[in-house]
């Protein structure tokens, strides 16, 4: 049995909105625009809309039009928080898939991100983000076994950071990162559920603890559809 058209309607606005096609604060087509790119009636639409409200995706302003109003989670760029714990502060529901997990020998150009010696053996880790169960980030970590011998499965599966500190006792500095927008593999894309080609953001990270010893380079490729960065610039005045 099919959908009805409302409902099918706002599944299609849903996609829209949550895949960034469209934005916060951006308009949605009049009802009388909507009746005539759908061929249906005026009570079809306002269902429709309805339908999008109570999801919390937009929102209706009288005499102006209907706004998007969905805000993806927040990436705090000058605060260094975990995933886990950046996402369920923004009420949300954080997830982790671990698909890869080796120890190897580090080749050179991960040896020179982490600042030990080629061969040196390392944890390779492939790790799948997920906010409200939807693929949202691939993480490829690298890791050395110096620091971090009982390192496990298990434990990539949770928070990485809470193991770092609360249960390895290292104190975290800070983490260096880079962004560039790039074009989805096939594996890329297989694994956010995207097509291939489609941009992505990749970011860089090379994190060190307090006493400067790197603890992890890491690769991530984010989709954008729940996960966006947020930058504060200040002008400093003398």
């Amino acid at each position: 049995m099919s959908k009805p058209l409302y409902r099918q309607i706002a599944e299609a606005f849903e996609q829209k909105i949550r895949s960034g096609e469209l934005d916060v604060d951006d308009v949605l087509p009049t009802e009388q625009s909507l009746q005539d790119m759908y061929n249906v009636s005026r009570v079809t639409v306002r269902k429709a809309i309805e339908q999008l409200e109570n999801q919390g995706l937009v929102q209706r302003i009288k005499g102006s039009g209907t706004y998007v109003k969905y805000n993806p989670a927040k990436y705090d760029s000058f605060q260094l928080k975990g995933f886990d714990e950046n996402i369920t502060a923004q009420g949300r529901t954080a997830g982790t898939k671990v698909i890869h997990f080796q120890l190897e020998p580090a080749p050179s150009a991960i040896a020179e991100h982490l600042k030990i010696e080629a061969g040196t053996m390392i944890f390779s880790i492939i790790r799948i983000r997920t906010i409200d169960d939807e693929p949202e980030i691939l993480e490829q970590s690298y890791m050395p076994l110096s620091l971090f011998p009982d390192l496990s499965v298990e434990v990539m599966q949770t928070s990485k950071y809470h193991y770092i500190e609360k249960q390895k006792g290292y104190q975290i500095s800070h983490s260096r990162q880079d962004l560039k927008p790039v074009l989805a593999t096939d594996v890329i894309a297989k694994h956010l559920n995207i097509k291939t080609n489609h941009p992505v953001i990749r970011q860089r990270s090379t994190s060190e603890l307090i006493n400067g010893e790197i603890f992890e380079y890491s690769v991530q490729y984010l989709r954008g559809f729940q996960y966006r960065f947020e930058y504060i610039a200040r002008r400093g005045l003398e």
